[in-house]
């Protein structure tokens, strides 16, 4: 290893800190007990490194070092390999290594999250010993968060029948509307002449038991189109919100909730419709922002919406007892939360190309509607729109809990309304597709002073929305994102590319 790339590994080591991905041990001979603790908790959570040999402290820490570190790697791989001690391994040949700096052995282990399918991760042959990671600490998780985990490891629930549940707990006015618009877009499948159940039974909303001959409703669609109270005996914790948070009402303009009498069941299937309907005429009306921003016509925005609509109601887990799934619109933005946790990575969602909703009946229902064709795919048209109106990109925050999804439909750097004029002209033309340029040629592009174009990127690199790149007269700025979003921006200048040669020939 070159000196200089040491310098940067001592460097970093001399100041990191623990934190939900950072763990830092202090440890000689041996691994220490707490280490596994740890592992649990990295495995369940969002993944992180250990270092061992090396102390905490201010104001740089002190590397100790370990005595053996052969050993201490020997009996890594001796424990991983063994089911009583860890129910399944998350670290990989590549991911423990040693390193000597000045002349002291540090161990370093980077432990992977594990695949929802296999949590939870536990130590001991105890399922009760599962650890999360919180902060800078590991805790040993509550007994309900074992049951999401076990339940997000096999989300089938919503496409089995329920014992007891019969045609009777399905709104008959749900199932007659739905049935009505399925048939608009297969028409040759003449569903209107089947009876209820025989239409249930066609589109795998229901089954026919083979002993008892009886019609079986299934978890999915009892949520989807079943009466309120029915639902609520089977999911006590259900719980549909929407609200119109626009302008200064301390409470609301508007809401949709099954709390509230209402003249049709609010199941899903209603909810949805509602919302969506409530949607689109919301994003259809002019409106001011700071009396003077006032909103372009947008291009698929709606279908964001709507995509955000359907993955939140599609992906919630409505065995759990708290939080409720609830729908908020903001001047400028949107909230979409939901109980339960995103089952695919946020990286994968915004790159597509993989689907695994919680509930795959609500989902399958969503399709026949036509609300979610794009399978795999509705995570890119999110980002893509965004990037495309020069909005603020979507963020997405899951965690064991819950699921929240955040889209914007104002210009990006109107959403930063601390940003002086020279600031959101620097970023405005960052965020164009593919953009990256140096502090001269900004000056250039925006006809603004270097000077203060200058001043302008130190404080947007000050406040983490652009980064650097390159070294010297080289260098140049960026808009700050993810690898989901430059695999987003790259998508967009291929698109263009591909049209621009189609026109051509």
């Amino acid at each position: 290893m070159k000196s200089d790339d040491m310098r940067d590994i001592k460097r970093l080591l001399l100041r990191m800190r623990e934190s939900d991905t950072v763990e830092i041990k202090k440890a000689k001979r041996s691994i220490p007990d707490s280490f596994w603790e740890t592992y649990s908790a990295f495995s369940n959570t969002n993944g992180g490194i250990v270092v061992l040999g090396m102390n905490e402290s201010e104001p740089d820490n002190e590397i100790v070092g370990v005595e053996d570190a052969s050993k201490i790697l020997n009996d890594l791989w001796n424990v991983l390999s063994n089911e009583n001690k860890v129910s399944y391994r998350t670290v990989n040949n590549q991911d423990a290594k040693s390193i000597v700096i000045d002349d002291k052995t540090v161990v370093l282990i980077k432990v992977n999250e594990a695949p929802n399918n296999v949590k939870p991760v536990y130590i001991n042959g105890k399922i009760d010993s599962t650890w999360l990671r919180t902060g800078d600490g590991d805790r040993k998780a509550k007994k309900d968060e074992i049951a999401s985990m076990l339940r997000n490891a096999q989300p089938v629930m919503d496409s089995l029948p329920i014992d007891k549940c019969t045609l009777d707990d399905l709104d008959e006015a749900s199932v007659l509307l739905f049935k009505q618009i399925v048939n608009r877009r297969y028409p040759k499948k003449k569903y209107l002449k089947m009876e209820d159940k025989d239409f249930l039974l066609e589109i795998g909303a229901c089954r026919l038991n083979r002993d008892s001959k009886k019609y079986e409703i299934l978890h999915g669609t009892l949520l989807f189109l079943g009466k309120v109270n029915a639902i609520k005996e089977f999911y006590p914790h259900f719980h549909l919100d929407y609200f119109d948070r626009r302008g200064d009402n301390p409470r609301w303009r508007d809401r949709v909730s099954d709390d509230e009498p209402n003249d049709y069941e609010l199941n899903i299937f209603n909810f949805y419709k509602i919302v969506d309907d409530k949607l689109r005429a919301l994003i259809a009306e002019p409106f001011v922002l700071d009396g003077k921003k006032k909103r372009k016509p947008v291009s698929d925005f709606d279908e964001s919406l709507r995509e955000c609509l359907v993955n939140c109601l599609a992906h919630a887990d409505y065995n759990q007892g708290y939080p409720s799934t609830k729908i908020q619109a903001y001047d400028g933005w949107f909230s979409f939360f939901n109980p339960g946790e995103m089952l695919i990575p946020k990286d994968q969602f915004q790159l597509g190309g993989e689907s695994r909703p919680r509930n795959e009946i609500i989902m399958k229902m969503f399709r026949l509607l036509g609300a979610s064709e794009r399978q795999g795919f509705g995570g890119p048209m999110i980002y893509k729109t965004a990037l495309e109106n020069d909005y603020r990109q979507p963020e997405i925050q899951t965690n064991l809990e819950s699921t929240e999804i955040k889209v914007w439909n104002i210009d990006l750097a109107t959403s930063y309304p601390e940003l002086s004029q020279d600031e959101k002209q620097v970023l405005r033309y960052l965020q164009k597709v593919s953009n990256i340029a140096s502090i001269n040629e900004l000056s250039k592009k925006i006809k603004l002073s270097y000077y203060k174009t200058k001043t302008a990127v130190n404080r947007l690199l000050d406040i983490d929305l652009i980064e650097r790149t390159g070294n010297g007269p080289s260098t140049k700025y960026m808009l700050k994102m993810t690898s989901g979003e430059f695999f987003t921006m790259m998508q967009v200048a291929l698109d263009g590319m591909r049209h621009h040669l189609m026109k051509r020939t």
